[in-house]
């Protein structure tokens, strides 16, 4: 170890407002700071003091300005110097000639602070976590301990050495370790005696060498991916399964609980790798969410009687029971104790593209990757969860879609003060529940790692095929199905980006009033209908052809993943048309990426939102604000695996370097000219991004377009245009009555292009572009012919039955 691994460390928090790249500047100009994190914050009131200090001229008011939380590495002399000086000009007074080159910095600073044991500890959720193991006796206690990650190995690897000491110090022992350098993760999984932490129960500053260790950035609870369902309900009868056996690779993999492989409903069907070995610790009637997901990407909603997926589904346990949280009512499915999730992840998909030795990639074709699965304690807070970060990168690295749930939160419904539930219709029900539901954004975030910007992040739609009546005492609290769950987690994204994407159906949620308090409404979790029907366990070990109905973003994303594995097999039919090469430019994964959200739309769920929560307060921002509900809307895949005469849409792609650019052309249909009529064009731009953890921004690839709107003389609705472009997905739709005069041989122009977002853009970045026309019925005229004999894009056409 060098002696300049021995100088005290600290972390000090900055909050700023203002323009924060010119507060970056200002830092950026000093010697001897290195940022080791940025972190959005939720939006920070004006005072007082911080106009007096900026002296230019701004006077307070009731609006509120954005801020950003930062952390800067210092050594312990600056950090001292650092703070006095902010106070000193914090308190009116000059700071001395040569010391003027901190005064921009502080003019945007509100706050500044050390990083200390609140931070590290208290705002994780571990203490909760390890009390609720004490009180099963458990003698030790697992943790992961995030490091802040330092950009030399050497550094990084003294902080580990010295965190490594500090816990062998208090008898406890280090399980596992893990340094990703491409997203800036270093953690280690450690095993805490219960005397030795006990002292925390009582004082979060108790004197406990290890929570005040300046390296370390986090404390976070172990097992919090998990799953869990009551024990107390009998599932539905056996049905008839489809006997057509799975032909080819598998194309999509699911990573979940371990399946129930020889399930009636999924025999035959599944490709199971289990190189843990967790099955042989998952009791066969516990392996529930893993049995639930595949079956939805198999089969879909059973109630539905739909064709099962026609290949085989690759799926790689990462949960198993977690028998330390069974009592009388759930069964809780966990990643295993002694596991870095991050690593866990990492190591699955790895394994799909990557041979190991001598043993060959377990699945090399996977184009999709669904995760149904969200960390309870990893709310999104503006910050990218590791676990996101990750998916991002393997995201890029493997060319692979994940489709991600948004998560859950499936407590209690606290009523809006002035709602009263009793002797209202259903009507004045659905309008309480909803304005209840966004009003508590706050405890309804993302769960991580829904926040992950390459990915496909999926919401719930209020929807499924069961015509059985709700549990006694529950109701149904919605009247239209194409509503939002009001168990889905919330948005925006990281950086206001758009999340979740899409919504798809998730199955019908029902709830009724609590015993306990009349402003609340009770979540049914149960498996009786209403629901989406799934195979399920059976309470016997060999009952293996029983299903349950169960609901939430979980299933929306199995839809989603399945819905992907049809439209695989469209990609592959279109590599045989004519112009068919531009299919192997694009990886499957982009294709998909642009064509599962291209059928989106708000529909009448945006209607109804609007209705309920629209006010003079929020109008000006309303898109915005309803886009945290509905993403892009409810997607529709069969808009895009079929053309009609009057809904044409045409594919296009490539590869773009930085600051290039593609046109492409949409022939416009020549009797369409200076008609009347209602058309939409709809424009979907999907890509898969590198990334960059020394940059705020992240995504180094920022694809973009702007709109056409003439000649159809379309408008843009739904979301908002600025946060359209924010993320790694651009899905626009346009709407008008009448075009302009146009002549044959005319063309709408969508130019697509590129530039460097986020430090350096050195790799060619592949995207794909879905561009659909549609005409009313009324209009009386067959675009899709005229579109068809002029088109040189790929096409999706109407014989293409997926």
């Amino acid at each position: 170890m060098e002696p300049g691994d021995l100088v005290p460390e600290e972390v000090v928090v900055l909050e700023t407002v203002g323009r924060v790249d010119d507060f970056i500047q200002a830092v950026e100009a000093v010697p001897g700071m290195e940022w080791l994190a940025e972190v959005d914050t939720d939006e920070i009131p004006p005072d007082d003091d911080f106009f007096a200090l900026a002296g230019d001229g701004t006077t307070p008011s009731d609006k509120f300005l954005r801020g950003r939380l930062f952390m800067v590495f210092t050594n312990q002399e600056a950090l001292q110097q650092m703070m006095s000086l902010w106070k000193t000009l914090r308190s009116g007074k000059t700071l001395p000639q040569g010391l003027k080159k901190w005064i921009p910095i502080f003019r945007q600073t509100l706050e500044m602070r050390p990083w200390g044991v609140q931070d590290r500890l208290l705002e994780t959720g571990v203490l909760k976590d390890w009390q609720a193991r004490v009180e099963y006796d458990q003698k030790v206690v697992p943790c992961a301990i995030e490091l802040w990650y330092r950009r030399e190995p050497r550094q990084r690897q003294a902080a580990q050495d010295r965190v490594v000491a500090l816990v062998e110090d208090m008898a406890g022992r280090v399980v596992a370790d893990t340094d990703i350098e491409a997203i800036a993760y270093h953690a280690l999984l450690v095993d805490l005696p219960v005397p030795r932490v006990h002292p925390l129960f009582e004082s979060a500053e108790a004197d406990i060498e290890l929570i005040h260790c300046e390296q370390i950035q986090f404390f976070r609870a172990t097992g919090q991916m998990a799953v869990s369902f009551t024990d107390q309900e009998k599932g539905g009868d056996v049905k008839a399964v489809a006997d057509t056996p799975p032909v080819g690779s598998p194309v999509v993999a699911l990573l979940d609980g371990v399946p129930l492989e020889k399930h009636r409903w999924l025999d035959g069907r599944l490709e199971v790798d289990d190189p843990d070995d967790l099955a042989s610790d998952s009791q066969a009637r516990m392996r529930r969410h893993g049995t639930a997901m595949a079956s939805l990407i198999l089969h879909g909603d059973i109630g539905k009687n739909e064709r099962p997926l026609p290949r085989p589904l690759y799926v790689r346990p990462i949960l198993q029971p977690d028998l330390r949280r069974r009592d009388a009512e759930t069964v809780t499915e966990a990643e295993p104790e002694g596991t870095l999730i991050v690593d866990l992840v990492h190591r699955a998909v790895r394994r799909l593209f990557e041979a190991d030795g001598e043993e060959p990639p377990a699945a090399p074709h996977i184009s999709v990757v669904n995760l149904s699965i969200g960390i309870a304690d990893r709310p999104f807070a503006q910050a990218l969860s590791p676990l996101a970060r990750l998916i991002d990168w393997l995201a890029w690295k493997y060319n692979v879609l994940f489709v991600v749930s948004a998560g859950n939160h499936s407590q209690d419904i606290s009523l809006l003060p002035g709602d009263e539930s009793d002797s209202l219709l259903p009507i004045d029900i659905q309008e309480q529940v909803i304005r209840s539901v966004a009003a508590d954004t706050r405890n309804r975030r993302l769960l991580s790692p829904a926040e992950a910007v390459n990915a496909i992040t999926v919401a719930s739609a209020h929807d499924d095929s069961s015509v059985e009546p709700p549990p006694p005492d529950f109701d149904d609290p919605y009247t239209c199905a194409v509503l939002p769950s009001p168990i889905n987690a919330q948005g925006m994204g990281y950086r206001r980006g758009i999340k979740p994407d899409i919504l798809a159906a998730g199955g019908r949620v029902s709830v009724r009033q609590s015993l306990m308090d009349d402003k609340k409404l009770e979540v049914h979790t149960g498996i009786r209908p209403p629901g989406q029907e799934v195979a399920f366990p059976g309470r016997i070990s060999g009952d293996r052809g029983t299903t349950g109905h169960l609901r939430g973003t979980s299933n929306a994303a199995a839809l989603v993943s399945r819905a992907c594995g049809f439209l695989y097999d469209v990609i592959e039919k279109l590599r045989q048309e004519p112009g068919g090469d531009i299919v192997d430019t694009v990886p499957p994964a982009v294709w998909l990426k642009a064509l599962v959200p291209h059928g989106a739309e708000w529909g009448e769920a945006g209607s109804i939102l609007t209705q309920a929560l629209k006010n003079k307060d929020n109008s000006r921002q309303f898109k915005e604000y309803v886009t945290r509900l509905l993403g892009y809307g409810t997607v529709d895949i069969r808009r895009v695996q079929e053309c009609t005469a009057q809904r044409v849409t045409a594919l296009g792609g490539g590869m773009l370097t930085r600051d290039g650019s593609h046109i492409h052309c949409f022939p416009l249909p020549p009797s369409l000219s200076d008609r009347h009529g209602r058309r939409r064009l709809i424009i979907t731009l999907a890509w898969l991004s590198p990334v960059n953890h020394r940059h705020r921004n992240w995504r180094r690839a920022e694809l973009w377009f702007d709109p056409p709107k003439t000649p159809l003389r379309v408008d843009r609705q739904q979301a908002n245009w600025q946060a359209v472009r924010r993320g790694t997905l651009q899905h626009e739709i346009l709407e008008g009555k009448r075009a302009d005069v146009f002549v044959d041989g005319d063309n709408l122009k969508i130019q697509v292009s590129c530039r460097a977002d986020a430090g350096t853009l050195e790799d060619d970045v592949p995207y794909a572009l879905a561009t659909t026309l549609e005409v009313a019925d009324e209009i009386g005229i067959d675009i899709y012919d005229e579109v068809r004999a002029a088109v040189h894009a790929v096409r999706v056409r109407p014989d293409l039955d997926a």
